[in-house]
């Protein structure tokens, strides 16, 4: 999958809280130009989707991107 920054979702930042790797990308819509990136966190278990983010978000400490993670 390529996001909106042209890289992959393997080129995702990687987050371990509590023993759970999580993945931090950014996610385009390909089918529907009318809605806007979201910075998704994956899980094995969970998907958090957050729209509202800072462009400069791989640049924030862990806490912050986790703290990130909440918001709706």
């Amino acid at each position: 999958m390529t996001t909106a920054s042209g890289t992959t979702r393997e080129d995702a930042r990687i987050l371990v809280v509590d023993g759970a790797r999580w993945l931090v990308y950014e996610h385009v819509p390909m089918l529907d130009r009318r809605s806007s990136p979201t910075l998704v966190f994956e899980s094995d278990d969970v998907m958090r989707r957050v729209r509202d983010f800072p462009h400069d978000w791989r640049t924030l400490d862990d806490d912050r991107l986790l703290a990130l993670s909440w918001t709706t």
